[in-house]
């Protein structure tokens, strides 16, 4: 394996892999000190792959068995911590930005309104994210998520075509609205419509006070990136993308959505990898 672990082997040819050993591979990746403690017949079970296709894929890392593969796993131990870079420079007073805002974030976030945020997500008919500027990148990426768990998601990030949806909006629809000022008009006006047709609504917002909050059902408030030590570097959606993170974690949770999303990223590899071998 020359300087390489197995587990950067592992990644080095997932590419190369066959589509059921990609499973095996995916597995060994996230889940390695599990792995350690599977026989062969459980790792096979647990990725819905055959006997034969594991020892095919432990020989293709240079291992003549899977107790072989097991014993190479279990050398690469823990991942050392990563050297944080002396204080003062540049890569420092980013990574100092990044734990005062999670920090802050997280002590905002009341766990029982996460809970009846995802649990009204999983209720919606149909879920529109609303969101301009940054944070129309970010309602595109959240509402890719959803799709890939099997919920139907829109991702509007046009004042005017939000301002449409909501005049055609109806009881069981669900907005997510993300606005880090919860103060910009169009998109209040937009929600205020859709909630005269019975929508309910999410928000997510940087301000414990504003038009958007009054509004909203349900409301969870991050910190603003603007009231930290933030005069060299803005990223205003910083926040907003760890509650994401959060609630799609909670999402994940459900068997359903789970396999959902498995079956939809495992089509997304095979046709990206489809001129490979099976």
């Amino acid at each position: 394996m020359k300087n390489e672990n197995i587990i950067q082997l592992v990644e080095s040819q997932y590419a190369e892999l066959s589509r059921q050993e990609r499973k095996v591979a995916l597995k060994v990746l996230q889940e390695p000190e599990k792995i350690q403690q599977l026989s062969i017949n459980r790792l096979a079970e647990s990725v819905g792959v055959s006997n034969a296709t594991i020892t095919r894929f432990v020989k293709k890392m240079q291992c003549s068995n899977f107790y072989e593969f097991k014993l190479q796993l279990a050398k690469v131990g823990a991942v050392p911590e990563q050297t944080v870079p002396t204080k003062g420079t540049i890569a420092d007073d980013v990574y100092n930005f990044y734990q005062k805002v999670l920090k802050a974030t997280q002590q905002l976030l009341d766990p029982k309104t996460l809970t009846a945020v995802v649990q009204l997500i999983r209720q919606s008919q149909r879920l529109y994210l609303f969101g301009l500027g940054s944070s129309g990148y970010t309602a595109n990426e959240m509402a890719q998520r959803l799709i890939r768990m099997g919920i139907t998601a829109f991702a509007m990030t046009d004042s005017h075509m939000m301002y449409i949806t909501s005049g055609i909006m109806q009881p069981g629809d669900v907005i997510l609205v993300l606005s880090t000022s919860g103060n910009t008009s169009e998109v209040n006006q937009a929600v205020m419509a859709a909630k005269k047709n019975g929508a309910q609504v999410i928000a997510i917002t940087g301000f414990s006070h504003s038009p958007l909050l009054e509004q909203s059902d349900l409301a969870l408030v991050v910190k603003n990136s603007n009231f930290v030590d933030n005069s060299r570097f803005v990223n205003s959606q910083f926040a907003l993308t760890y509650v994401l993170d959060i609630i799609t974690t909670m999402l994940l949770k459900d068997d359903h959505y789970r396999a959902k999303m498995d079956q939809t990223v495992e089509m997304i590899m095979n046709n990206k990898l489809k001129n490979k071998k099976e």
